[in-house]
């Protein structure tokens, strides 16, 4: 029956990734450690998020080509925010591996549903009229992808996480991004961070690799392939729809996860 559970996980993460640019820890680490009974040890979360890691990699990879087909992808505003990132996601692992499952597994799964809710009340963060191509990086653009860059960073290692939700809501709220260049931008900066945050959790609990080869190959192979195929279908639908999809099944999951988890 696990094996069930983690094709559903990666599905629903690979979804993710494809249609809103979030990481495959949002959906697939709640999953995980809530509905395997072979997570739910001592350190089940820490290796749920190593996984769901190791699927951003490739599931990225592809969105960001579908989003760079379309020219979506927008890193001149955006380097910042990648250095950044990339800088503190070493740092955020080694810190959730001493955090244990307790604080890290409560925390996935109250974030994935408030990242639900956020989208079902705004499902498009696009500012109209926006021209960001008119837009410099100067020093409050430079100063905002510093804070949130560092931060985001640190909550990439921590929480298992490439950061792509987060980022999102700084590019489109902050540094004015349309959404889909925001999901395009976010997907090619989580391809590096997914890399370096599974290699570092990998590197710090070797058993990862080691004694879950098998779940690491069924869920890279499923969420890849569900980016690739929600990354086509959200490219060719508006940004509210994108979002508002987005927000129940995350709404959902998330609900479902914190009952499952709390109060059955």
């Amino acid at each position: 029956m696990e094996y069930f559970w983690y094709i559903i996980a990666a599905a629903g993460a690979g979804v993710g990734t494809g249609l809103a640019g979030l990481s495959a820890a949002t959906v697939m680490v709640p999953i995980l450690i809530v509905l395997c009974p072979s997570f739910q040890g001592e350190y089940g979360a820490y290796q749920a998020t190593a996984i769901a890691l190791a699927s951003d990699i490739l599931g990225s990879a592809v969105t960001t080509s579908v989003y760079a087909k379309n020219k979506r992808i927008d890193l001149r505003h955006g380097w910042v925010m990648l250095a950044c990132v990339v800088a503190l996601s070493t740092v955020g692992s080694y810190v959730a591996f001493l955090a244990g499952n307790v604080v890290l597994g409560g925390f996935t799964l109250i974030l994935t549903f408030c990242i639900g809710i956020r989208f079902l009340v705004k499902p498009d963060t696009s500012k109209p009229g926006a021209d960001l191509s008119r837009v410099r990086l100067g020093a409050k653009e430079i100063a905002i992808s510093l804070f949130f860059g560092l931060t985001i960073g640190f909550g990439t290692g921590f929480v298992g996480t490439g950061g792509g939700m987060m980022m999102l809501v700084v590019f489109t709220a902050f540094l004015g991004y349309e959404l889909k260049t925001a999901v395009g931008t976010s997907t090619f900066i989580m391809t590096f961070t997914a890399l370096i945050g599974f290699v570092s959790h990998a590197l710090i609990h070797p058993a990862i690799v080691l004694e879950r080869w098998n779940v690491l190959i069924i869920c890279i192979v499923t969420a890849t392939a569900a980016s690739l195929i929600s990354a086509q279908f959200a490219n060719r639908v508006e940004n509210k729809t994108v979002g508002r999809v987005t927000g129940v099944i995350l709404t959902g999951l998330g609900a479902a996860m914190i009952y499952l988890n709390y109060f059955r």
